[in-house]
């Protein structure tokens, strides 16, 4: 399981912990707010997540740079581009700001809402870790090919590493992650890449592929939406199983090139796989 549906809304079940850590520190500052005699930390807390925010979107910037198409394509974080040690430098300097201009008294309370925040993040963490294993074997599904031949994914997978993209025509990221992945099958020779089509028929999906002109290796149907139903049903979301058929990461949202590059980094050998 990669995500969870929270109403409308696809979560995936790593910004859990995150969002708990969120809502139980920015309680605790309300909680202790009704108290007019202690400082009130919120300005500092602000500068601090603004820095983690900033930070880790600059770090991962300069980490990647020559793979992002332009400035815009830098500040455009729905691709989920972050790095941590830059989270940590930008929290460091926001609180650094924030203890400059004055905001020093709010540092006890500021420390006791993050202490709680980090409680509630590894709280949460313990329960969302089983729904996440780190290495499980691929969902057993059979999919279809545009001629409405039976694929089992398993006959997919094996001595290599499979990335595995569940998407559809009327989902806007999935569509504009798809050139991503055109490119990709380019620069990553020794990675398969296969387009797990989501609940749409074979007609609708050539015509997608026609009209934008895309050539995609290995694209097949879920009819019924097996794979995305297994996995908890987000869109878009990107597999990569092992050359032993064990699913180990998975990521919901669009991917630029950089955070592709970023998603696969660990699993491959940038010699090997990656064309120079």
């Amino acid at each position: 399981m990669t995500s969870m549906t929270l109403g409308p809304l696809a979560v995936p079940i790593a910004f859990i912990p995150w969002l708990a850590a969120l809502v139980a520190l920015w309680a605790t500052v309300w909680l202790r707010r009704r108290d007019a005699a202690r400082p009130d930390p919120e300005a500092l807390l602000s500068w601090a997540l603004f820095g983690v925010l900033i930070g880790a979107r600059l770090a991962f910037v300069l980490r990647y740079w020559d793979r992002f198409d332009g400035p815009l394509a830098m500040l455009d974080v729905r691709d989920g581009g972050f790095w941590w040690p830059g989270a940590v430098a930008g929290a460091l300097v926001g609180l650094s700001l924030a203890l400059w201009r004055g905001h020093r008294r709010a540092l006890g309370e500021a420390g006791l809402a993050g202490g709680v925040g980090l409680t509630a993040a590894l709280l949460v963490t313990m329960i969302t870790v089983p729904l996440q294993s780190g290495t499980a074997p691929a969902p057993e599904v059979d999919l279809r090919t545009l001629d409405h031949d039976i694929v089992p994914l398993s006959t997919l997978t094996g001595d290599r590493i499979t990335v595995v993209n569940l998407w559809a025509s009327w989902c806007p990221p999935c569509r504009r992650e798809m050139p991503v992945f055109q490119r990709a099958q380019r620069d990553y020779p020794g990675v398969r890449f296969v387009y797990a089509n989501q609940g749409e028929s074979a007609t609708t999906v050539r015509r997608y592929l026609t009209e934008e002109a895309l050539r995609l290796d290995q694209v097949l149907l879920d009819p019924h939406r097996d794979l995305g139903r297994a996995l908890g049903g987000g869109l878009p979301t990107t597999l990569i199983i092992n050359g032993d058929g064990q699913l180990v990461d998975s990521h919901l949202g669009p991917l630029s090139p950089a955070a592709l590059h970023h998603f696969l980094n660990p699993y491959t050998s940038a010699r090997a796989v990656e064309k120079e």
